[in-house]
C-alpha cells in the first residue's frame, strides 16, 4: 500500500490550484444563508474547527503504518486538491487501493471533524434549549437513539444527550480492532461495511442537527463557509461510496442539491 500511496502524494502534491470561492450553491436552502460568506478552502476549514472546536471525546489514534500512510494521502489531497475546489476528485478511491482500508480512515477523519465542528456550538446544545430537547434536524425529523447494550428499544432523548452517546458510540467502533483491524495482513470482518454504513448516517444526523438548530451560533462565529465546506466534503465521500440511503439524507436535502447543481 504504500507504494501507490506515496506515489499518489507526490502526484497531488504537484497540483496547484486556486483556492476556493464558495458560491451561494454552496449555502443552505434557506433566506437567512443567503448572505456572502468570503473565502474557504477545506484546509483552511478544518483548521478552523481544529483552532475553535473542543472535541466531544478523545479522537482515536491507534492506526497501523498503513493506515497512518493513508492519513497523509489524506492531508495531501486536502491541501493539493480541496483548496481548489474539486471536492468529488478528492474522495476517489486511490488506484490501487483497497476500498476498505480507504473507507476506513476517511470514517477517523470524517468522526473528528464532524466532533470538532459540534464542540463549537455545544455550549448551546443544552436541553433547556427548546430546538435541543429532543433530538432533530428541524420539525419534521426527530432521531430516537438505540445501541442494542444500554438502549436496546428507540428512546428518545435531548440533542446533547444523543449526540454525546453518538460521538462515545462511534469512537468505540472505531477504536475496536476487530471492526477496525490495525495489525498487518489483518482483514476487515464481513460486516465491515454494514456497520460503517451505521457510523456514516449517524454523523449526518449531527450535522443536521447543527444546520436546522445551531446556525444562528456558526454565522456568528464567521463560520458559515467553513461549515458548508466540511459538509461537502463528508457528503461528497457518502455519495462516492453509497454509505447513506438518499431517505436519510432529506432533513438536508436543498443543501445537497445545490453542492452537484451546475
Amino acid at each position: 500500500m504504500g507504494g501507490v500511496l506515496g506515489k499518489k502524494k507526490k502526484q497531488i502534491e504537484q497540483k496547484k490550484k486556486k483556492d476556493n470561492n464558495p458560491t451561494k450553491n454552496d449555502q443552505p436552502a434557506k433566506k437567512d444563508f443567503k448572505k456572502k460568506e468570503g473565502k474557504s478552502s477545506a484546509n483552511g476549514a478544518y483548521a478552523f474547527w481544529e483552532k475553535k472546536g473542543k472535541a466531544t471525546m478523545k479522537k482515536p489514534t491507534k492506526l497501523s503504518n498503513r493506515q497512518r500512510q493513508a492519513h497523509e494521502t489524506i492531508k495531501a489531497t486536502m491541501k493539493a486538491t480541496l483548496g481548489g475546489g474539486d471536492l468529488s476528485e478528492t474522495v476517489k478511491l486511490p488506484e490501487g487501493e483497497d476500498k476498505r482500508e480507504w473507507i476506513a480512515v476517511n470514517t477517523v477523519h470524517f468522526y473528528n471533524a464532524a466532533s470538532m465542528i459540534y464542540g463549537t456550538i455545544s455550549e448551546d446544545c443544552v436541553a433547556t434549549n427548546p430546538k435541543c430537547a429532543v433530538m432533530s434536524a428541524g420539525p419534521k425529523y426527530e432521531y430516537l437513539w438505540q445501541d442494542g447494550k444500554q438502549f436496546k428499544k428507540p428512546t428518545k432523548m435531548s440533542a446533547p444527550d444523543y449526540i454525546d452517546r453518538l460521538f462515545a458510540w462511534a469512537g468505540e467502533q472505531i477504536a475496536d480492532p476487530n471492526l477496525f483491524p490495525v495489525e498487518p495482513g489483518a482483514r476487515f470482518p464481513s460486516g465491515f461495511m454494514k456497520q460503517v454504513k451505521v457510523i456514516y448516517k449517524r454523523l449526518f444526523r449531527v450535522y443536521g442537527h447543527i444546520y436546522h438548530c445551531h446556525f444562528d451560533k456558526i454565522k456568528s462565529l464567521g463560520a458559515n463557509a467553513h461549515l458548508n465546506t466540511c459538509f461537502k466534503h463528508f457528503i461528497y465521500f457518502i455519495k462516492e461510496f453509497q454509505l447513506v440511503k438518499d431517505a436519510d439524507l432529506e432533513p438536508l436535502q436543498k443543501l445537497i442539491d445545490k453542492f452537484y447543481a451546475k
